[in-house]
């Protein structure tokens, strides 16, 4: 490993410590730049190296660690952003020579040989049950227990004033334990869309530099799930309506893969009005839609399952080029 890719990986894993740090602080901007913190580790795997990733997470780890001197802390930003996107750019980097029946173009080009990139659709689905699998284990670790928030919660409702003023100590409790109930469904959602625009992002800041060996993929027409996560997915629906522990875990994998699901479905809008005239206003008043309403949301998840299920893929490659 060339020297320059451990500065960079380093540089990167500082970065996304930083991105993440303001939780840590309770800073009022914390949100919106934890959400960033992928970019820098998937910028540090798909330019230099899936090593130069593993590193970056690695640094950006011991950095929060550093700041905050807290373990938990650490493993948070590990197991929820920094190990899964070392591993997503890890994957997204795999590739096989391709069929020797594969066309290869005339001239110097053609001497080397046209390769299989490890499939979009598994890397999607990699991603998403990452982001699963980090919600379940932080909060197995943490120690989530829906009942324990629902005080602090009440006490914050009856501060926020407002419609809160008149309403009710039962009223409270309820909306309460309303909020905490989406908690399990909303966090591995938001988390699965942050490793899944970190990688892209990440992907579209190394093809400018010109260090990405991934060709550019066609995300309208790539951007699927497995039919498998079909399955899954009903699955979880069934098992949400379950109290307890599997009801709670239920909801994370229904989260999880709602968001995806939404996302296929937004990449099929994308793909089904191309050369289409008002284009630009489908695509504006949908985004509007989402961002303004919420809703619609369930027609892309809709929109998602049914292209999950209509259109499979082929196999995939499976070894390191």
């Amino acid at each position: 490993m060339q020297p320059t890719a451990i500065i960079i990986a380093i540089i990167s894993g500082l970065a996304s410590a930083l991105l993440f740090a303001g939780i840590v602080l309770e800073s009022s901007s914390a949100v919106s730049l934890a959400l960033a913190a992928p970019i820098p580790i998937a910028i540090a795997s798909l330019g230099w190296g899936s090593t130069a990733g593993f590193i970056s997470a690695a640094v950006a780890t011991a950095a929060i660690y550093a700041i905050a001197q807290s373990v938990p802390s650490a493993l948070t930003l590990l197991g929820s952003m920094a190990l899964p996107t070392a591993v997503a750019g890890h994957l997204a980097g795999l590739a096989r020579p391709a069929a020797e029946d594969t066309p290869r173009p005339l001239g110097p080009a053609g001497a080397n040989p046209p390769l299989d990139w490890y499939p979009l659709p598994r890397v999607f689905m990699a991603i998403t049950l990452m982001a699963i699998a980090s919600c379940i284990f932080l909060g197995w670790y943490l120690g989530f227990d829906p009942e324990d928030f629902v005080p602090a919660v009440v006490e914050a409702l009856q501060q926020s004033g407002g419609a809160m003023d008149a309403a009710t100590d039962v009223e409270r409790r309820a909306i309460a334990e309303l909020i905490i109930g989406l908690v399990p469904f909303v966090q591995p959602a938001v988390l699965s869309i942050a490793l899944i625009v970190g990688l892209y992002l990440g992907a579209a800041i190394v093809r400018v530099s010109g260090r990405l060996p991934r060709p550019k993929d066609d995300i309208p027409t790539s951007a699927q799930l497995p039919q498998i996560s079909l399955v899954v997915f009903a699955v979880a629906a069934g098992a949400a309506f379950i109290d307890g522990t599997i009801g709670l875990v239920a909801d994370v994998f229904l989260g999880g893969f709602a968001a995806a699901f939404t996302l296929v479905g937004l990449a099929a809008l994308h793909r089904r009005t191309r050369g289409r005239q008002g284009r630009f206003l489908v695509l504006f008043s949908s985004y509007a839609a989402l961002l303004l309403l919420s809703f619609p949301i369930l027609l892309f998840l809709a929109m998602g399952v049914y292209e999950t299920w209509r259109r499979p893929y082929g196999p995939a490659p499976a070894s390191r080029n």
